[in-house]
């Protein structure tokens, strides 16, 4: 049997589903140029090109797409049955991916209140802007930004949180005209993956879109409020993953709006829903979530 190199072949399935190298280096847990490597590697075994790169991102040649529908559903196959024996004598385990910002400010100073309460149940947690294959096992839950669409998935909405614009003090007082919502067009903006959130929030808030968008990109929302405190310019944040930079100071809410773009939800399979460990997780979240309301200040938005 010819098979080439299982890190390669994984690689390749990972990047033939995210069609990017960067979303797939994180799924796999390594560097970007890892994954490039592996894909060099697997495309010189093989003598066959699989896949195209350019500035706009990654695409399948015609035999990628080929090779990428045998690989993935075989990957799948293999991870469900591990996934399967492994649960027979870890029933009380769970495997939980969550968005990087959140997981960092706000589940993982609480995880401790859920140990003491459950200890019979442990929770190995995955910072992750990629999502996983709830469907083959890939983990038992998530927390996500957004309510899912996929079908064999259930979801409860934990919190639907305010998102509005934050700066530093110290860069306000240099930047007079950032401190009316107005003004936040043509000042420099800190960006997530895209100018997409940036784009919507405007448009929820009332303000003509703008041309064109300044700021530079920093892929996660935690690293975005990071350089905001750090007086880089403006980012949007909530009362979940900024709270505490506000509460000391460190951080300013910009205007007064009332914003609302997506909940956090937890998601897990449908057939999985009352299972005894993920339903203890799944209550706990909403409790805390209700003991940590805050009430949303009935203000208009805009200018």
């Amino acid at each position: 049997m010819r098979i080439p190199p299982f890190a390669a072949l994984r690689a390749f399935e990972a990047v033939s589903r995210h069609k990017s190298v960067r979303k797939a280096a994180e799924e796999l847990g390594v560097d970007h140029t890892v994954v490039s490597r592996h894909l060099r590697a697997l495309q010189a075994v093989m003598d066959v090109q699989l896949v195209l790169t350019s500035r706009q991102g990654v695409a399948l040649t015609a035999a990628g797409n080929d090779y990428a529908a045998v690989l993935t559903p075989a990957f799948a196959e293999i991870a469900a049955a591990t996934t399967r024996l492994m649960r027979e004598g870890r029933s009380a385990n769970l495997t939980i991916w969550c968005l990087p910002g959140f997981a960092m400010r706000w589940l993982t100073p609480r995880l401790p209140d859920f140990h003491r309460r459950h200890p019979g149940v442990e929770i190995s947690l995955r910072p992750s802007e990629v999502r996983p294959d709830l469907a083959n096992f890939e983990a038992d839950g998530e927390i996500h930004y957004g309510e899912p669409k996929e079908a064999g998935l259930r979801h409860a909405v934990l919190a639907r949180p305010r998102v509005f614009p934050v700066a530093s003090p110290s860069w306000l007082v240099a930047h007079p005209a950032a401190t009316r919502v107005a003004g936040l067009p043509a000042m420099p903006l800190i960006h997530e993956e895209s100018h997409r959130q940036w784009l919507d929030w405007f448009a929820a808030a009332g303000v003509p879109l703008p041309e064109r968008l300044r700021g530079p990109r920093l892929w996660h929302a935690h690293l975005a409020v990071e350089a905001a405190k750090l007086g880089q310019g403006v980012a949007l944040a909530n009362e979940l993953i900024a709270a505490t930079e506000i509460a000391a100071g460190e951080l300013t809410e910009i205007g007064a709006t009332n914003v609302v773009l997506n909940p956090y939800v937890f998601v897990t399979r449908r057939d999985r829903w009352n299972e005894p460990a993920i339903s203890r997780f799944r209550r706990w979240l909403l409790r805390q979530f209700s003991q940590d309301a805050a009430p949303v200040r009935p203000v208009a938005a805009g200018a």
